[in-house]
C-alpha cells in the first residue's frame, strides 16, 4: 500500500469540476450524462453541501460537489460527487459516502446519486459500498465509482479527445507518475501544454487548462523557470494564441484579490496587515491554499495567524 500523500490536490480538482462539470460527466459517467437535460443547465449547491458536511461532522472536503440537474423527463435529481485524491487507504471513505447521501436526501427529499472519483495510486482500492447488518437489519449505500488509474491504458484516447476534462485527467495521472521525478515531470508538463495548442482550443480555453496543469504539476523553481522559457518558445514557433507573462502573473493577482474579497464578504473587513502581507506573497500555490482557507476558516484572526506563519521570500523582505 502506498504511503505517499499528494500535496493540495483538492483545490485544482474543485476548480476543474466547477468549470468542466458537463465535460467531466461525459467522460467519466457517460450513461448518466446521456440522461441529463443539459439545455436546462444545472445548479451548484456547494454552499448547502458544506453546511451539511459540517453538521454531519465528517470532515470538510473541499473538492466534494453537489449539483442539481434535470433529466429529460423533467425530474429533478441531485448528483453528489466525492473526490478522493490521497494516495493512502481511507477507511472512512465509504462511510462518508453513505452519511452524506442520507443527509442530503433527508434534507431535500430528492433522489441523490453519489459518484466517487478515486485518484489514488493503489489499483486494488476500489470501494463501492458501505453497509452494516445486525439481527436481520440491513442499512447501506452502493455508489458509482470511477478510478482515474483506469484511464492510463486509454492514454491515446485521451490525447485525441477534444473533451477538456481529458487534459485534467492526463495532468493528474502525469503528476502521480512523476512523484519524486522532477525532470520527468518537466517533460510531461511540456507535452501536455503543447497538446493544448494541437487540439485547437481558444486562447481562453488554453489559459484555463494551463492554470490547472500549473496547479497540479508543481516543479522546483529552477525547472519552473526553464518550463516558462520553453512554453514561450512553443508559442513563438507554433504561431498560436500567445499567453503573455502579464496574463500568467494575472493569476497571482486575481487569486490574491479573491482572498481579500472572501475575507471581506465573510467577516466584513480585511485588516490592513493581512492585505499588506498578501501583497508580499508571489507564490501562486500558497495563495490558492490561502484562498481555500479564507472560505472555510472560522475567523479573520485565525486566518491572520496562519498567514503570519508563512515565510516571506528574500525579495519580499528587501
Amino acid at each position: 500500500m502506498a504511503k505517499r500523500v499528494l500535496s493540495d490536490y483538492d483545490s485544482p480538482w474543485k476548480e476543474a469540476l466547477d468549470v468542466y462539470f458537463e465535460s467531466f460527466m461525459e467522460l467519466c459517467f457517460p450513461h448518466i450524462h446521456r440522461d441529463i437535460d443539459w439545455q436546462r443547465g444545472y445548479e451548484s449547491w456547494d454552499t448547502e453541501l458544506r453546511e451539511i458536511i459540517r453538521d454531519a461532522e465528517i470532515g470538510n472536503r473541499v473538492a466534494d460537489k453537489l449539483v442539481k440537474v434535470w433529466l429529460h423527463d423533467g425530474e429533478e435529481v441531485f448528483v453528489l460527487i466525492h473526490v478522493e485524491i490521497q494516495t493512502q487507504y481511507q477507511k472512512e471513505f465509504p462511510r462518508r459516502m453513505h452519511v452524506s447521501n442520507n443527509r442530503i436526501s433527508d434534507k431535500y427529499g430528492r433522489e441523490v446519486i453519489s459518484l466517487a472519483v478515486l485518484g489514488d495510486d493503489d489499483k486494488n482500492w476500489r470501494p463501492t459500498r458501505f453497509a452494516y447488518t445486525r439481527w436481520g437489519f440491513i442499512s447501506g449505500t452502493k455508489y458509482l465509482m470511477v478510478k482515474l488509474l483506469d484511464f492510463q491504458p486509454r492514454w491515446s484516447e485521451l490525447e485525441l479527445s477534444l473533451n477538456p476534462f481529458a487534459v485534467v485527467i492526463m495532468a493528474h495521472l502525469s503528476t502521480l507518475e512523476t512523484l519524486g521525478k522532477p525532470n520527468q515531470r518537466f517533460q510531461s508538463k511540456l507535452t501536455l501544454v503543447r497538446g493544448l495548442y494541437e487540439r485547437g482550443y481558444t486562447k481562453n480555453e488554453i489559459l484555463e487548462l494551463f492554470r490547472l496543469i500549473q496547479w497540479m504539476m508543481v516543479l522546483p523553481k529552477p525547472l519552473e523557470i526553464s518550463f516558462k522559457q520553453e512554453f514561450k518558445r512553443i508559442q513563438e514557433e507554433g504561431r498560436v494564441p500567445y499567453i503573455t507573462d502579464i496574463e500568467l502573473d494575472g493569476m497571482v493577482k486575481a487569486t490574491r484579490e479573491s482572498v481579500v474579497t472572501a475575507l471581506r464578504t465573510r467577516f466584513g473587513v480585511t485588516p490592513t496587515q493581512v492585505s499588506e502581507r498578501l501583497e508580499a506573497i508571489e507564490d501562486l500555490d500558497v495563495l490558492r491554499k490561502l484562498l481555500e482557507q479564507s472560505i472555510t476558516i472560522a475567523s479573520v484572526e485565525e486566518f491572520q495567524l496562519r498567514l503570519n506563519e508563512i515565510p516571506l521570500s528574500e525579495e519580499a523582505l528587501e
